[in-house]
């Protein structure tokens, strides 16, 4: 097979190397792979996280306790979609799929509704395996 990579005896088996040129071409990946990790260290190492928790001070029972933790005023009250939609669907997703069932129907919203027809839950997106595989603190 010339012309496609470098073939080399090794042996006396054949095996197949990358062309050099290609090995220097997965460094742009590397680096789009490693630049987030650098960038959000302490909530990928250490014990920050992304979610906006101190938007639950808005609300009672919690707003009674924002004293005895020091929250005034939530950071950014618009991310509290986040913390009490995308969190709580996402707590039901990985809750579900421990006990080994599929999401079909969230019976903590009013008498039931469909869950997985809804579609706002994001449970089918690609990128939400991040969710399932890691703590949801950490996702």
């Amino acid at each position: 097979m010339k012309g496609f990579g470098n073939w080399k005896e090794e042996g006396g088996k054949n095996c197949f190397l990358p062309p050099p040129s290609s090995l220097f071409d997965l460094l742009p990946l590397l680096v789009i792979l490693l630049l987030p990790l650098g960038l959000f260290w302490s909530v990928t190492v250490g014990g920050r996280t992304l979610v906006p928790a101190d938007n639950l001070f808005n609300f009672e029972p919690w707003r009674s306790a924002a004293d005895q933790f020091g929250v005034t005023r939530p950071h950014n009250e618009l991310l509290s979609d986040l913390l009490l939609e995308n969190y709580a669907c996402k707590r039901f997703i990985v809750e579900s799929l421990r006990h080994k069932e599929i999401p079909l129907w969230n019976p903590y919203l009013f008498a039931g509704a469909p869950f997985l027809a809804a579609g706002q839950h994001s449970a089918l997106y690609p990128f939400s395996i991040v969710f399932y595989i890691l703590p949801l603190s950490r996702a």
